[in-house]
């Protein structure tokens, strides 16, 4: 039996890359997102994956994941996420609600559901996958709520690895933390993206990583060389510091 794939934020991006790289591995893809019912971004799908409507930002509406997926799930990729990009006074309500619920709350609600359908219905083990970022440990300008917000899905993937692995022997978890990639993240900010890594090339390193893991826990630091390569490293790395001591 084919493996099968859901992507959490598969809809753009990395998300999507990641998506196509498990239609050439010739697993069954689902693709979750809030854009899956665009037509101009349902083209993009590879031609026989399924798709699931759910509204990241709308967290309530993720509690019908576990009755729209049908038969149990073998790799769960947690990729979604938004980038605003100014000082942390700036935001309104609105939009700290927005960004924390499609970064965190949306994707944590599904989880919940399915890992309560894959652990004690199903007695299903499974792989998740989280692509959180190196701002998880490293200082942004005016990025304070999107690196917290990284650190947060880092933070609760290390220690969730414990809790899932002892109550679903044989599962697996992968904490991804890549640095710039061309996603359109960027858009509109102003930043020079010429260098940043091709999503492709960066999932077909994450597909390589998940899919020749041999323990329970694996960490991977994807940082980018000068001309845009990637540059794969292991383990977890310190916060960096605010100022110079």
């Amino acid at each position: 039996m084919p493996k099968t794939v859901l992507i959490l934020g598969g809809t753009k991006g990395l998300g999507l890359a990641l998506a196509w790289g498990a239609y050439y591995l010739k697993f069954n893809t689902i693709i979750a997102g809030r854009s899956v019912a665009d037509d101009n971004v349902r083209a993009t799908f590879p031609p026989d994956s399924g798709s699931l409507v759910l509204d990241l930002a709308n967290p309530a509406s993720c509690n019908n994941i576990a009755y729209l997926q049908s038969g149990p799930i073998d790799y769960i990729f947690w990729v979604a996420g938004i980038l605003s990009r100014k000082p942390f006074g700036h935001f309104d309500i609105r939009e700290m609600d927005q960004m924390t619920s499609i970064h965190l709350l949306g994707p944590l609600y599904a989880l919940r559901l399915l890992h309560a359908s894959l652990a004690y219905k199903q007695k299903h083990p499974y792989h998740l996958i989280t692509i959180a970022s190196t701002s998880s440990w490293r200082i942004r300008e005016n990025e304070s709520l999107y690196c917290a917000l990284k650190a947060a899905k880092a933070a609760f993937t290390r220690n969730f690895a414990r809790e899932l692995v002892r109550d679903l022997p044989g599962s697996k978890v992968t904490l991804i933390n890549p640095g710039g990639i061309k996603t359109g993240l960027l858009n509109g900010t102003g930043q020079d993206t010429s260098n940043f890594m091709d999503p492709k090339v960066v999932s077909r390193t994450i597909w390589n990583e998940v899919v020749s893991q041999k323990t329970p826990f694996h960490e991977v630091q994807i940082l980018r060389n000068n001309e845009g390569s990637p540059n794969v490293s292991y383990g977890s790395r310190l916060p960096e510091m605010p100022f110079q001591e």
